[in-house]
């Protein structure tokens, strides 16, 4: 990251922007020459979050946990099973047809292949301008000016409306798919592992570009991830998955230096140090991930977790507050509570 690039800033209290309830999204599963439904992939389960206006809630977890499907089953990408999705006050699974239209201005995604996400027999000018054209934004002349208003400010020249995706660098395609994200004026952007398939220096000034952008436009973003170090240094708040459920939800700097899940403190502990002279108890998870198809019975996490007891095989656990926004869910962690506010995990990004 960029030496003059610091933490984020507090969000507004200008209140939620988009909150999710009780969210499920279950895909069938289909065998036989009719094609009936046997059982169904369980990819989100119960999820519940909210995201205030101008922040970043970081959502990190295991690949296959359900990130990708939360997010864009908010955007209705996908359409949910089950759960309430509400944007700025109104019930997005209720709209339809020209309602949901105008919604969809001001909610957009930045997908995590800057490859496969940008049609390469369209130029930039109709990527990035086929929203304008679509929405009745602007056309024409009109059209190319604002395209190339939006290439400069996400640091590419104006000169490359009239490329091809093939003629850029990843970098490049993803700020491209930025530009696009941003046409529309948005309020709120999926970021679905948006910096993951570039090189280390690239990502870097992609997320002081999302930072700028955030600053600037005020926006709102579910920044879906699995690098913690790159959620960190861009997330208000950050919320952990596993196996299709959010484990824990708290503030960005308290997550990282309290973290109350055993599996959030296991995720933490695979976190990479680069100093040689730090050491620190490395927490290792037995066994494979669960399928979702049939999660375990009770807590999900408790076939992997060192501290599961019998009641963790049982009963599924609820969500204890441990106060100031910092929430979880694990029967021991709340029985030792506050006792586990104190685990013996280092938080991998302090300075020694």
């Amino acid at each position: 990251m960029s030496a003059n690039q610091g933490r984020p800033s507090e969000p507004g209290s200008n209140g939620t922007l988009v909150r999710v309830e009780h969210l499920r999204k279950f895909f069938p599963i289909r065998k036989g020459v009719f094609g009936r439904v046997v059982g169904h992939v369980k990819a989100v389960d119960n999820v519940s979050f909210h995201v205030g206006k101008g922040e970043t809630l970081g959502l990190v977890g295991e690949s296959g946990c359900g990130k990708t499907t939360v997010g864009r089953t908010i955007l209705r990408l996908i359409e949910p099973t089950a759960g309430r999705v509400s944007f700025d006050g109104k019930d997005l699974l209720r709209l339809k047809g020209g309602d949901l239209r105008q919604m969809r201005r001001r909610m957009q995604i930045i997908f995590q292949d800057p490859y496969s996400s940008l049609n390469p027999r369209m130029t930039v000018l109709d990527i990035v301008g086929e929203a304008l054209s679509i929405h009745g934004i602007a056309k024409g002349a009109e059209r190319e000016q604002k395209v190339k208003q939006l290439l400069e400010r996400v640091g590419l020249a104006a000169r490359y409306v009239n490329r091809y995706p093939h003629e850029f660098s990843g970098g490049q395609r993803q700020r491209i798919g930025v530009a696009r994200a941003l046409a529309l004026n948005p309020d709120f952007i999926v970021c679905d592992e948006a910096v993951s398939a570039l090189d280390v220096s690239v990502q870097a000034q992609v997320i002081n570009l999302l930072m700028d952008l955030r600053q600037e436009f005020g926006l709102a973003y579910l920044f879906i991830a699995h690098d913690l170090s790159v959620v960190r240094h861009i997330s208000h708040r950050v919320a952990v998955m596993y196996l299709g459920e959010i484990v824990e939800t708290s503030r960005s700097d308290d997550l990282f230096q309290r973290p109350l899940h055993p599996y959030t403190q296991a995720l933490l502990s695979a976190v990479p140090v680069p100093d040689p002279t730090r050491r620190r108890t490395r927490i290792v998870l037995e066994g494979d991930v669960p399928t979702p198809v049939n999660p375990p019975s009770g807590c999900h996490f408790h076939p992997r977790c060192r501290y599961a007891e019998e009641i963790c095989k049982r009963d599924a656990p609820g969500v204890t507050d441990a106060g100031d926004g910092h929430t979880f869910r694990c029967h021991v962690a709340a029985r030792q509570f506050p006792a586990s506010a104190t685990v013996p995990v280092t938080d991998p990004f302090a300075a020694p």
